[in-house]
C-alpha cells in the first residue's frame, strides 16, 4: 500500500471531517500520520475535537402542524419578517418594547435639558470677596500674622491640674461635714 504525503493545507481541510467521523479509512489514515508529525495541524484537530464537544445535540423540536406552508405563504406574500407570526396573528411585542424603550429615553433627555436650562438661568452665588488673587503674599501674612497678635492677647482660661482639682474637692466636703 503506497503512503500519501500530506501537506498541511490539505490536512487543515480535511479536519473538519476527520473530527465529525466523516472520512473514509482512505483519507483519514494519512491524515493521522500527518497529525502524528506536524504539531500545527495536531493543535488544530484537537481545538476542532474541543468546539465539536460544545455542540451537544439535544431534543427534537416539535415544529406545529402547517408550519411550513404558512413559511412559504408568507414568504411568496411578501412577508420580510419584521413581525413574528402566531396562529396567524400577528405579534408585535418586541415593535411595542422597542418604541416604549425610544418614548422614554426621549423623555429622559427632554428632562434632562429643561433642568441644565433650569440650573443655568438661576442666580449664582456672589463670591466676590474670596478671592485672594488681589492680595500679594506678603499682605496675607501680614494678616495672618495679626490674627495670631489677637489671639495671643486675649487671657486663655487656666486650667485647673488634677492635683488641684482633688484637693479643692477634699477641701470643700471637710467644710460641710
Amino acid at each position: 500500500m503506497e503512503r500519501l504525503n500530506m501537506d498541511c493545507r490539505t490536512a487543515s481541510a480535511l479536519i473538519a471531517g476527520y473530527v465529525d467521523g466523516e472520512l473514509s479509512e482512505a483519507q483519514a489514515s494519512p491524515l493521522r500520520q500527518h497529525l502524528l508529525s506536524c504539531a500545527g495541524c495536531r493543535s488544530l484537530a484537537q481545538d476542532s475535537k474541543t468546539l465539536k464537544g460544545w455542540f451537544v445535540p439535544g431534543a427534537a423540536v416539535p415544529v406545529p402542524p402547517g408550519f411550513a406552508s404558512r413559511v412559504a405563504r408568507r414568504a411568496f406574500a411578501g412577508d420580510r419578517g419584521r413581525e413574528w407570526a402566531r396562529d396567524g396573528e400577528a405579534f408585535t411585542g418586541e415593535r411595542n418594547v422597542r418604541t416604549l424603550v425610544l418614548g422614554l429615553t426621549a423623555l429622559a433627555a427632554s428632562l434632562l435639558i429643561a433642568v441644565s436650562l433650569l440650573l443655568g438661568t438661576m442666580q449664582r452665588p456672589q463670591t466676590g470677596d474670596l478671592w485672594a488673587d488681589d492680595l500679594s503674599r506678603e499682605a496675607v501674612i501680614e494678616r495672618l500674622d495679626e490674627l495670631n497678635r489677637v489671639e495671643d492677647a486675649e487671657p486663655a482660661p487656666k486650667a485647673e491640674t488634677p492635683t488641684e482639682a482633688t484637693e479643692e474637692a477634699q477641701r470643700s466636703d471637710g467644710k460641710q461635714r
